[in-house]
């Protein structure tokens, strides 16, 4: 799995930069959502089955795209060649 992230990264950033937006944007996109689901259940908020699995959709899948996101922008500003490295590691 690991391998196969590290080759994703190398395979879409290896030519342009990630841009720091699209972390922001998901951090607040699952932060507000952890935030509502949140105050929810403060206020005795019974979720149904339909309603939970949304939940934890709309705010954890959006938090992880955003630190994975986080993880190739950090290699990436060690050098031109280290998503490359990274994969050639992870590959070994």
């Amino acid at each position: 799995m690991k391998a196969a992230f590290w080759r994703f990264a190398h395979r879409r950033y290896q030519t342009r930069r990630p841009r720091l937006l699209f972390e922001i944007s998901a951090f607040l996109w699952g932060g507000l959502f952890l935030f509502l689901y949140g105050a929810a259940l403060c206020m005795n908020f019974r979720a149904n089955l339909p309603v939970l699995p949304a939940g934890l959709i709309l705010s954890f899948v959006p938090l992880a795209l955003g630190f994975l996101h986080r993880r190739i922008r950090i290699e990436w500003l060690k050098g031109g060649d280290a998503l490359y490295r990274k994969r050639l590691a992870t590959n070994a």
